[in-house]
């Protein structure tokens, strides 16, 4: 009720840019494929999926991630509603947009890598260049600041992943670091 109330979110012009190329591509691609042509409507669909989902949120600006998701909803569902034949042909056309969270994983373990690279760099120069720490303390803030300028802003996945465990990376939530062990120096 508060969200109803109280948040209307609005969409930057960067944004609204994103959408209309996507429709652009989307009735460029049904002509040449014969698939049931996109409507206004459908992205009409998109701002108002965005919006909702940033309503939700309690923000007041739609960020790329709600645009992302109403994108990736509103394509699969677009692309689901196809006879077979346009539907593989639609699908491999717009995976870029229809990539999901689990995608970013590898994005987020590079930028993750680098922090520490530079953790280790710093660590050597202080103590000489042969020297090598045990263990390197990442705050869980500077990785989100990095993904946040790649648009990531949901870390939970990754950072509760097997993933990071297998790589020698321990996640501590209540001091919201990250740390990675090194062995045999």
């Amino acid at each position: 009720m508060y969200a109803r109330e109280n948040i209307t979110p609005k969409i930057h012009q960067v944004d609204s840019d994103k959408i209309s190329h996507l429709y652009a591509e989307l009735r460029r691609e049904s002509l040449m494929t014969g698939s049931i042509p996109i409507t206004v409507r459908h992205i009409e669909s998109i701002v108002r999926l965005s919006e909702a989902r940033a309503r939700m949120h309690l923000r007041d600006f739609v960020r790329a991630d709600d645009i992302d998701v109403a994108i990736r909803v509103t394509l699969n569902s677009f692309i689901s509603a196809q006879k077979f034949s346009v539907y593989k042909a639609l699908k491999r056309s717009f995976s870029k947009y229809l990539s999901s969270h689990s995608d970013h994983n590898e994005l987020l373990y590079m930028l993750l890598c680098r922090l520490v690279q530079d953790k280790v760099t710093l660590y050597q120069y202080k103590n000489g260049i042969s020297a090598f720490p045990a263990q390197v303390n990442i705050p869980l803030e500077d990785l989100e600041n990095l993904a946040a300028a790649s648009h990531i802003y949901d870390l939970k996945n990754f950072l509760t992943s097997n993933f990071l465990s297998s790589h020698d990376f321990t996640v501590d939530l209540a001091e919201r670091a990250i740390y990675k062990h090194f062995q045999n120096n």
